[in-house]
């Protein structure tokens, strides 16, 4: 297995845990210092959640506030130190009975390993590429 497929299988295992209700489980992929950015932050949402503790925050509000909230990749993108999920994400606010259906690129920086940072919700795959690329 070459290094960018392991960025790969950790990215992915993670986003599973997540979909299953696992926030630690999830955490576990990530490194303690990683920051999540929202592109797509509601208002009352911060746009950067850094550390491990800011991130499980984040996604205890989501779990609380949608039922069934998931996030199914359809296709997954080796982008050498960085994963890009074309991801649809769906669920169902568990008050409002509002519906969430919408697709997005999310991007996650891997190192070691471990993922360092995500980006979510690049509106075109040529967006997250380029934001994928170093420099």
């Amino acid at each position: 297995m070459v290094v960018s497929e392991e960025n790969v299988e950790v990215v992915r295992r993670a986003n599973a845990a997540l979909n299953r209700g696992d926030i630690e489980g999830a955490l576990s992929d990530y490194l303690e210092g990683a920051e999540i950015r929202d592109l797509r932050s509601a208002p009352d949402q911060p746009l950067i959640a850094s550390g491990k503790e800011a991130i499980r925050a984040i996604w205890v509000e989501w779990n609380s506030a949608f039922q069934e909230l998931r996030a199914e990749v359809e296709e997954w993108i080796d982008a050498g130190d960085c994963v890009i999920g074309h991801v649809h994400w769906r669920g169902t606010g568990r008050e409002s009975g509002l519906a969430i259906d919408t697709r997005q690129y999310d991007l996650f920086e891997v190192r070691d390993g471990r993922i360092v940072r995500g980006v979510l919700g690049y509106a075109s795959r040529a967006e997250a590429l380029d934001a994928a690329r170093p420099g």
